[in-house]
């Protein structure tokens, strides 16, 4: 029953895009539809994150518009690329544009961006002039502007550790189909499987831990205090509340279509909750054994996922 905020940037960024062409698609369907927040993975660092390594942002927001029936233009450069500030001018006189991932250290207009270097984000630019971009950012920032060498520095997400380039953006959004809510729920079941399948193969690739066992080793790491300041950093600001809201619209999306997995995700939600608070009050034994709970919920959802039939 949980209604409040959550760190969904590109999704918030994604509904504002489709509302400029008065379409009202909630953030909260287009998180889920993401895919983004599925899976857990422990990456050689050893922060625990609640995603896979399949759905990054950037191409998971891009299939969750298109699975909800839309098209757009998306756009991103080579790595040695100038930032085509002209260009996306241009768009933006006839769209506005969803920017991202850019990076929150440049954002001049919030109060703590001096701490925040290599956090990715998104926002929404509705206008441009010489000096400036205009934007709504989702982080509590609407109507601000950001000035376009600032942009610039932002926009080239050098710090950032995914992308499939330079200056990514996306505009001139429309509507192409109207898929029922059985179409929409079918299509994103097939890219959830899709997710489960490979998220273990690309976690070896990159020498990082997935699922349940990723879960194992870092409550083992814990047991045994190895766990890095800026691990516990991750969870305190990041991991355990953005896991509970992204597990609580999940148990939503799938409470009148399969019960089974809206009690499984609406139980991870508690214990995600309840993780953040052991986490804060510094209760790392009792961490240990509620991320145990939590993995063994985890194996159960993934086994219904890829168990499921649905239309082709």
């Amino acid at each position: 029953m949980y209604i409040g905020n959550g760190a969904y940037c590109y999704a918030n960024s994604a509904s504002m895009l489709m509302k400029s062409v008065g379409e009202d698609v909630h953030p909260s369907l287009l998180e889920v539809l993401s895919g983004v927040g599925l899976g857990v993975t422990m990456y050689g660092n050893g922060s625990l994150f609640l995603h896979n390594n399949t759905a990054d942002p950037d191409v998971a927001i891009s299939k969750a518009m298109e699975i909800a029936g839309f098209a757009f233009t998306e756009v991103f450069s080579k790595a040695d690329a100038e930032c085509p500030i002209d260009e996306m001018k241009k768009h933006i006189e006839k769209s506005p544009a969803m920017l991202g991932p850019i990076d929150m250290g440049y954002l001049t207009y919030s109060p703590n961006h001096q701490f925040q270097q290599g956090a990715d984000h998104y926002v929404l630019a509705y206008r441009m002039d010489d000096k400036y971009v205009y934007v709504h950012d989702p982080a509590n920032f609407p109507y601000v502007r950001l000035p376009i060498e600032m942009l610039k520095k932002a926009w080239k997400a050098e710090n950032i550790a995914y992308g499939r380039g330079r200056y990514q953006y996306w505009h001139s959004i429309r509507r192409v189909s109207n898929p029922s809510m059985d179409e929409i729920y079918d299509a994103s079941i097939r890219f959830f499987q899709n997710i489960y399948e490979n998220t273990g193969e690309i976690g070896k690739q990159i020498g990082a831990k997935t699922g349940k066992a990723a879960i194992e080793v870092f409550v083992e790491k814990l047991r045994s205090n190895e766990i890095s300041d800026d691990a516990i950093g991750n969870l305190k600001f990041f991991v355990f509340q953005l896991g509970a809201k992204r597990a609580n619209d999940f148990a939503n999306y799938f409470e009148n279509r399969n019960e089974t997995l809206s009690q499984l995700k609406r139980q991870q939600a508690e214990l995600l909750g309840l993780c953040h608070s052991l986490t804060m009050e510094g209760d790392w034994k009792e961490l240990a054994s509620v991320l145990e709970k939590f993995g063994i919920l985890e194996e159960a959802f993934e086994g219904e996922i890829r168990g499921l039939h649905v239309h082709s």
